[in-house]
């Protein structure tokens, strides 16, 4: 999830883009001569130009309507302040789930609009309150093992593993292949304790019920029959990469070293796809879902939006802003998915070949309704997520046990809910 670590990782190195600024969306009000203007604060710099064409090419079609956008790497901390300020955006790019749901008094209900019948399965959880929508999702990824394609087939494996025991068999393969599995980037926090830690919340069969009896104490992480699975695969990065040295891997040594063949898989997503094809334009890859069982029936793909566009409501022109969302997605094929190269969050959407392999074997678990939700979207807030890696770096490098790295996730969690 590198990429929206972009808006957790990338985009954190890219800056902070100001472009425009507008007025407190309660008085966006229409000037004399019917004028409207808008404002909408954005994550993903990345992207700040093609936004802004995006927005002049709506400008095209509703002459009286000009947005103004502000684009930055942190939305949260800029949100806050413009609320504080009574400088308010009329829409703005928001995390689902818990993000969700600390800001749903200031969200309008997009229940009743067309284009909600159109988002995927697997994109609706993460907008949805109490039954009542209130996102409009901008894409979806997923993430689990990439793979190399070549040194697979090298070590004689002919097809991925749906499985712990056939994940393990992988292993054993490439070592006789003389192939390191893994080099995982361990140093880092969200590959760790973000992305494989959620795996087991994802699983659940009542993700956010389970997440809701941690909030209310009547359960414990330790409790998710889940967990065996994490640690079993947890030491399989390990044992079959690089042991200890994980620790001291960056996220870019990650790529690098998968990128050169040096290393068969990685645990990380669809966002890969550009910084391996700038090292080694033509690898062969493909990305499958990690086990944390025995019953491939369970073993499926976590998939998610990252950013949603929400709406102030108290806009004073709701109107205008619906208005400008129903344009976005009857256009989203050319903007969102051909201009931004995202993964298409609507089913009348369709991803196209730029996206790559891995986005084509992340739709095939879409297609196949084999998705998981992100399980750390479910989590509190209060930097949990930076918590959470520590007690798991302790036990990678042999000084705590899985008892001991349970405990202390626990006494994390715990704090975050007090």
């Amino acid at each position: 999830m590198k990429k929206w670590l972009s808006s957790l990782a990338i985009i954190a190195l890219t800056g902070t883009l100001l472009v425009g600024c507008g007025n407190n969306a309660s008085e966006n009000a229409s000037s004399g001569n019917g004028k409207i203007t808008l404002k909408l604060l954005q994550n993903k710099p990345e992207i700040a130009d093609k936004l802004k064409q995006m927005l002049a090419d709506y400008k095209k079609v509703n002459p009286n309507v000009t947005i103004e956008p502000e684009v930055t790497a942190d939305v949260p901390t800029r949100l806050k302040t413009m609320f504080a300020s009574g400088d308010e955006p009329d829409i703005f790019t928001m995390k689902g789930y818990a993000d969700m749901k600390n800001w749903q008094d200031k969200l309008a209900d997009l229940s009743g609009e067309p284009w909600v019948e159109d988002v995927l399965s697997a994109a609706s959880p993460g907008m949805t309150i109490d039954g009542k929508k209130y996102g409009f999702p901008l894409a979806i990824e997923g993430y689990g093992f990439v793979y190399n394609k070549e040194l697979f087939a090298k070590a004689g494996i002919e097809k991925v593993p749906t499985t712990l025991a056939e994940l393990k068999e992988v292993n054993e393969k490439l070592k006789a292949a003389g192939i390191t599995s893994y080099a995982e980037a361990y140093r880092e926090n969200w590959p760790l304790g973000q992305h494989l830690l959620s795996l087991p919340f994802s699983y659940e069969s009542d993700p956010e019920g389970f997440a809701k009896k941690l909030n209310e104490g009547t359960a414990q992480v330790k409790d998710s029959p889940y967990m065996k699975g994490f640690f079993d695969v947890l030491d399989m990065t390990v044992n079959y990469g690089k042991g200890q040295e994980s620790l001291g891997i960056s996220y870019d040594a990650e790529v690098a070293s998968f990128a050169s063949g040096k290393s068969a898989m990685m645990q990380q997503g669809v966002w890969v796809l550009q910084p391996v094809m700038k090292i080694n334009p033509n690898i062969q890859m493909g990305m499958f879902a990690i086990p944390l069982t025995d019953n491939p029936e369970e073993t499926k793909l976590p998939v998610s939006v990252p950013n949603y566009y929400v709406v102030n409501k108290n806009s004073k022109h709701l109107d205008e802003v619906k208005k400008f969302l129903a344009w976005v997605h009857d256009n989203g094929q050319k903007y969102l998915v051909e201009s931004f190269q995202f993964t298409p969050a609507f089913t009348s959407m369709k991803a196209t070949e730029d996206l790559g392999p891995l986005a084509e074997d992340m739709g095939k678990y879409v297609a196949g309704n084999k998705t998981l939700p992100w399980g750390f979207a479910l989590w509190p807030n209060g930097g949990i997520r930076e918590q959470f890696v520590k007690p798991l770096q302790e036990y990678v490098a042999g000084q705590m046990t899985q008892e001991e790295a349970l405990e202390d996730l626990q006494k994390s969690w715990t704090a975050a809910v007090e």
